[in-house]
């Protein structure tokens, strides 16, 4: 027998169908495997924080921050500082004609700018204190007071005091200074000091001359219980009431029955303020109009 006929006999015979089977086989196993790899590395890839390739030299975008209302907190605080000088201005004129502060803020004629609001802390005949509040600024304010017979009141967070006249509120402008330690929180920035003006020395000459005759008078019935005899200066009345700034108050005559004086303004030349009390001979008059008192006690000034 030939050579090959016998490897025709001994080899088996594979089918096409069955090679192309074997085929498709392969190509799935191959494709699903792929398939496989790709997902792993998608869930990977997901799981971990996104990062650009190192070659590209382009960093991941970071979330912008949201700007605060740092600036208006800060108008807030301003509008409540602008409503305290007024009121002080309010219960000044109230005081200049009625010789009393007044807790009554239709009677002195005053409406707080809304949304602010005030409170008076304390009142008496020698002065008073308020606080002012804005709706937005919760659990913080601003304080001021006039007079100085009672300790100056304190705000409500950083428990912060001022100067008489002097509105002082719990912002970042840290205007006064902390009499107690302040509370476990945060401390705020510490810009410049701004609005920091007296609202005393914004008074109108005639406003500040009337109440600083007014407060002569408490000073010298003060003076006449201890002495017996009223002051013919001003001196020993100082440690009692000091006068508004550019005011002058002069005594023009006293004894142990009357007296008599007189009050300038540096920003009020030519004219001034006077009072009397008791049996006053002549009554003094005002140097512009030469206007007299028609009342003890009650001063009268140039236009």
């Amino acid at each position: 027998m030939s050579l090959w006929r016998i490897l025709l006999v001994t080899v088996p015979v594979v089918s096409p169908s069955l090679v192309l089977s074997g085929c498709d086989d392969l190509a799935l196993r191959r494709s699903t495997a792929a398939a496989a790899a790709a997902a792993a590395a998608a869930a990977d890839s997901a799981s971990d924080p996104v990062e650009a390739p190192k070659a590209s030299g382009v960093r991941p975008r970071l979330k912008e921050a949201v700007p605060g209302n740092a600036s208006l907190e800060e108008e807030n605080f301003a509008r409540v500082r602008r409503m305290l000088r007024r009121l002080v201005t309010a219960e000044e004129t109230y005081f200049a004609e009625n010789g009393t502060y007044n807790d009554s803020l239709a009677q002195i004629g005053f409406t707080p700018d809304r949304p602010t609001e005030v409170r008076f802390l304390w009142l008496s005949r020698d002065g008073w204190a308020a606080s002012g509040t804005h709706p937005s600024i919760e659990g913080r304010d601003c304080v001021i007071f006039v007079g100085k017979t009672q300790a100056p009141p304190t705000t409500l967070k950083y428990i912060r005091q001022g100067r008489e006249g002097i509105p002082v509120c719990d912002d970042t402008s840290r205007p006064g200074k902390p009499v107690a330690a302040p509370p476990p929180v945060a401390s705020p920035p510490s810009p410049p000091p701004k609005d920091t003006g007296n609202a005393l020395d914004a008074l109108s000459p005639p406003v500040a001359m009337k109440v600083d005759l007014r407060n002569l008078v408490r000073s010298q019935e003060t003076y006449f219980a201890t002495q017996g005899i009223y002051s013919r200066r001003t001196e020993p009345l100082g440690i009692q009431y000091l006068w508004h700034r550019d005011v002058r108050i002069k005594i023009l005559s006293a004894d142990n029955g009357s007296w008599a004086a007189k009050a300038t303004h540096a920003r009020f030349p030519g004219k001034s303020c006077v009072i009397w009390f008791g049996s006053v001979t002549p009554r003094p008059a005002t140097d512009g109009r030469r206007r007299q008192a028609d009342r003890p006690g009650v001063p009268v000034c140039d236009d």
